[in-house]
Order: C-alpha cells, then sequence, then structure tokens
C-alpha cells in the first residue's frame, strides 16, 4: 500500500480536474444530504467512477459523468441499506462500525467500476482487506478521514471561517480510495499513473539517445591499423 503515490494521484487530480471536482462533490454532497441518504449508492458511485476512468486512462472528467450513477439507480441503491447497518454499528457498539467500514471500504467502487452485486462486492472487499492487513487499510481510513477532519477542527477553534474546509474534503478523500481501489485489485502502478496519464492526453516520453559505442582498444603492434569510416587504412 503506496500511501504517498495515493496522496500524489489526489493532489494531480485536484490540480487537473479542481472546478468539476470540487463543485461536483459540493453537489453530490448536497442531494445525498436532500434525499437523507438514499441515493448515496448512485451518487458516491458515479463520483468514484469518473475519478477512477480518470486514473486508468487520463480521461477527462465532466458534470455528466459525475452523475453517471443515476443510470444505474436499481445496482446501486442497495449501498444504503449497507450504510445504515454501519451507522447501526457506530451507534450500538464503535467497535462494529469500525470493522465494517474497514472490511467494506471497497464495496462502492467495486459495483461502480466492476458491476458487482452488492453481496459479491461485499465479500471481495472483506476478502482483500483480510489479504492485504486490517491495520494498514485502518490506517489509511484515519489518514483520510479522522486526521484532517481533527485539523480542521483545531483550525476552526482559532479562525473559525475555516470550518467551511470540512465540505471539501470529500474529493480529496474519494480520489484516495479511488487510487487505493485499482491499486489493490487491478494491475494499476499508482507510481507510473502520471506517465499513463500523459500518454492518454496524447504527450510521448522522450526516447532515451542510444548508448555510446564502447572505444576500441588502441594497439601497439607495429602493424597496428585504424578503422576511419568503415576503411581500415594502416595508422603510421
Amino acid at each position: 500500500m503506496n500511501f504517498q503515490a495515493h496522496l500524489k494521484n489526489m493532489l494531480e487530480m485536484m490540480q487537473e480536474e479542481f472546478v468539476v471536482l470540487f463543485i461536483g462533490g459540493c453537489l453530490v454532497q448536497l442531494l445525498i444530504s436532500l434525499s437523507l441518504g438514499l441515493l448515496v449508492g448512485p451518487l458516491m458511485g458515479g463520483y468514484l467512477l469518473a475519478m477512477i476512468r480518470w486514473l486508468e486512462t487520463g480521461k477527462r472528467c465532466e458534470f455528466n459523468d459525475l452523475f453517471a450513477g443515476m443510470k444505474r439507480f436499481g445496482e446501486l441503491f442497495s449501498v444504503f441499506f449497507m450504510m445504515l447497518l454501519i451507522l447501526l454499528g457506530y451507534f450500538l457498539v464503535l467497535a462494529p462500525g469500525i470493522l465494517m467500514t474497514v472490511w467494506w471500504l471497497y464495496v462502492l467502487p467495486l459495483m461502480a467500476h466492476q458491476g458487482l452485486s452488492m453481496g459479491a462486492a461485499m465479500r471481495s472487499s472483506k476478502g482483500k482487506v483480510g489479504e492485504k492487513g486490517f491495520f494498514m487499510h485502518l490506517v489509511f481510513l484515519l489518514l483520510i478521514s479522522v486526521v484532517p477532519v481533527v485539523i480542521i477542527y483545531m483550525a476552526a477553534a482559532i479562525v473559525p471561517p475555516l470550518a467551511i474546509l470540512q465540505y471539501f474534503l470529500f474529493p480529496p478523500q474519494c480520489a484516495c480510495l479511488a487510487s487505493l481501489y485499482l491499486e489493490q485489485f487491478t494491475e494499476f502502478d499508482p507510481e507510473k499513473r502520471g506517465r499513463a496519464s500523459a500518454e492518454a492526453h496524447g504527450f510521448s516520453t522522450p526516447a532515451e539517445p542510444p548508448p555510446c559505442p564502447p572505444p576500441v582498444p588502441e594497439q601497439h603492434s607495429q602493424g597496428r591499423t585504424a578503422c576511419v569510416r568503415g576503411n581500415v587504412q594502416p595508422a603510421w
């Protein structure tokens, strides 16, 4: 799990797609709130899928892409019930909520990107977390969610208007999750994403110059020769 590479990919994505992802992220959060969470699956699924496509192919994000999950409403709506189950785990006892959050971290990307059913996605996500390490995934979640929120609240205690920054955490968090998902479930290399994106945009990496041939060792014999432009001439 390459934390540094995922952070780098997130920063590149935010720089190149700032307007679409941040405005779109605010709209997605607003619509989820207005729908009381009923649209969390279709809206977040489309938003994550646009980021995954950007990381895979370098395809520019458009506003229409962010809401593509609404076309698959029937498939992604079931995520709402998974979220309810996780919230119930937090309200009753904290530990089950944390366990389910980490186990099912990849459920929505798997459903949106690979078209898995929720049951298959839950099993696949839990299996991958168990394979790669529960603790590492927990640390990842803490780094992209709890730590930034704590920093923002500490800053807001000094400068109250900074509290608005919490609404801008959603795009970076989703970008980190999209990068991690591709690393774990595909052959995507997070460290080489920049080269793949450049090629997708039509930029080619300059070829390296061919290596220089090794020098011909000087011959000290009396009948030595020198090679000049393919002709062998005596060297006196």
